[in-house]
């Protein structure tokens, strides 16, 4: 049987999760940074609101994700 909602599943995991929210993103802002053409040719998906920076946020959070591998996976 299926959990049924996120904090079933949270209390099962053997660690607590970490959890971070980005300020002043909305749905799209997590794909990756558009070309100048896609950002042309689709605005409601390429452009982001407000102070929201998507290229620094992707350059942040990718190398925070390198990161968090090297040091749980790397020689494993």
């Amino acid at each position: 049987m299926l959990p049924e909602d996120g904090a079933t599943i949270d209390r099962s995991l053997p660690v607590k999760p970490e959890y971070h929210v980005v300020p002043n993103s909305a749905h799209f802002a997590f794909i990756a940074p558009c070309s100048a053409e896609e950002t042309k040719a689709l605005p409601e998906i390429c452009a982001d609101v407000g102070a929201f920076n998507r290229v620094a946020f992707h350059k942040e959070r990718d190398a925070a994700v390198l990161a968090f591998f090297r040091k749980h996976l790397v020689g494993k």
